[in-house]
């Protein structure tokens, strides 16, 4: 890895990702896409990679993808291995304590960022100071659109979305669309939304410090609203129809028990905070 090539408390922009067990050739994507976008930018930034896995040939085949990686002058890598998995939110904290850009965009492992995504978020982040979380638009493996904003859930639509078979799903399209905000105009200025998909949003720092971060009581889903709810505070939660990414993630219910558990709990834990929805 390259040489630190600026002191990362003067950056614009620091990256965090997260890992624990994720596709390796996935996860060489996710960071070719945001060493593009660094070239792109043109300023120096911080990238860093927070290994949970627990796992000693996982780390050993991180540390050799990133000896693969196309580096660029402007990109600084910090590599952290923790010592236990606390869960999305917690990995992501564990930033807090570090240096951190302005901004600092917060992303999943399984997203691939448009060339120009970091040029076009600072573009939006510096006409309106008082964003405080910007998210984009999203398409998942196959082109279709991927609904990242959303509005505030019931807890039948978080069922149904989660676990019901396709034909039921199809049943209550009307009411996803309406959760999924499939309404939102796909270009245009800015616009104000309740809640955002952690998969890739980017904070401005120094709120998201303030705040602690994630609330690490969520180990895995819900910890990205939750956010959201709290940062709405201190600013504007936004969706920008012009940023795009490929996002090859979602849907708790294919990934097994384990899983479907985290989302139970986290929604559990969601409606008790904020306040319950049954339809």
């Amino acid at each position: 890895m390259p040489d630190p090539v600026k002191p990362p408390a003067e950056r614009l922009v620091s990256v965090a990702v997260v890992l624990h067990h994720r596709d390796l050739e996935r996860l060489r994507a996710t960071l070719g896409s945001v060493a593009r976008g660094v070239h792109a930018l043109q300023q120096p930034t911080t990238l860093y990679l927070i290994d949970q896995s627990q796992d000693e040939a996982y780390s050993t085949g991180v540390r050799g993808l990133l000896a693969d990686l196309a580096y660029n002058e402007f990109l600084d890598v910090r590599y952290l291995v923790r010592s236990h998995n606390g869960g999305y939110g917690a990995g992501h904290n564990s930033t807090l304590d570090l240096p951190m850009g302005e901004y600092h965009l917060i992303l999943n492992p399984d997203v691939e960022l448009a060339a120009d995504f970091l040029v076009r978020t600072m573009v939006t982040m510096g006409k309106h100071p008082d964003i405080a979380v910007l998210g984009p638009r999203g398409k998942n493996d196959l082109g279709e659109e991927e609904y990242l904003a959303k509005r505030y859930p019931s807890l039948r639509v978080l069922l149904i979305r989660a676990f019901a078979p396709g034909w039921l799903r199809r049943y209550f399209r009307d009411e996803m669309a309406v959760y999924e905000l499939q309404d939102l105009p796909r270009e245009g200025p800015v616009q104000d939304v309740p809640l955002l998909s952690g998969c890739c949003m980017l904070v401005r720092a120094e709120v998201f410090r303030g705040m602690g971060g994630f609330d690490e009581r969520f180990f895995l889903y819900f910890e990205d609203y939750d956010l959201c709810l709290r940062m709405v505070r201190e600013g504007r939660v936004v969706r920008d129809p012009n940023l795009q990414i490929v996002h090859h993630g979602g849907d708790a219910a294919r990934k097994g028990w384990r899983h479907i558990g985290w989302f139970v709990r986290g929604g559990l834990r969601f409606f008790s905070t904020w306040g319950w929805r049954w339809v």
